[in-house]
């Protein structure tokens, strides 16, 4: 049952535990790939999301069914998901089960499209890793900014909102960071061109 994000907050309001799984599959993917450019780790970003979503359980069935129905849902998951990253870095984590990597995993399927042929999907991993890495570089202000309006698509008014902070401060801090992450990749080109011509 293909159910949208819309109609989600209704179907969990009415049965928590029948529905909760959609929930996880609708966002799992995406909640991991925001840890992992948070950690910048796969198995930091598995037990993040884990985390997230036992911590969104258990809100959920202490909430009232209206709250859940007026519950922005994807902002909320977010905010969540760095909540248990921010207490991750204190060091504060609970024993957690990675998420469902089987061979059968829908996440694991690979379309036969010519940009998804193996060179081309090297490529673009070992570009998403250089980004990773230079992304990691960055202090927290400037890299959750960054990663939630680039990567997640989050608006300056949602960000506000997430970090609970004013929107020129938002926008401050991805031109900032944007700016640092320039200065970064501007350093490691030079570096690897050092390398190549000796």
């Amino acid at each position: 049952m293909n159910v949208t994000e819309e109609e989600l907050p209704i179907l969990l309001a009415a049965n928590l535990h029948q529905h909760f799984q959609q929930l996880v599959l609708c966002y799992q993917h995406r909640l991991y790939t925001f840890a992992y450019r948070l950690c910048a780790g796969q198995q930091n970003a598995e037990d993040i999301v884990q985390e997230a979503f036992v911590n969104a359980y258990v809100s959920l069935e202490n909430y009232t069914p209206e709250r859940i129905r007026t519950l922005k849902l994807r902002a909320w998951l977010y905010r969540v998901t760095l909540n248990v990253y921010t207490h991750s870095l204190r060091g504060t984590r609970l024993h957690v089960v990675p998420l469902d990597t089987t061979g059968d995993s829908p996440m694991l399927e690979i379309a036969d499209r010519p940009e998804e042929q193996p060179e081309c999907l090297f490529e673009q991993i070992e570009q998403q890793r250089e980004l990773a890495c230079l992304l990691a570089r960055l202090p927290d202000k400037y890299r959750i900014c960054i990663t939630c309006y680039y990567f997640e698509h989050f608006t300056y008014q949602e960000i506000a909102e997430l970090l609970d902070q004013p929107l020129g401060t938002v926008k401050s801090s991805v031109s900032r960071g944007i700016r640092q992450l320039r200065t970064l990749f501007e350093a490691t080109s030079q570096q690897e061109g050092r390398k190549e011509k000796r």
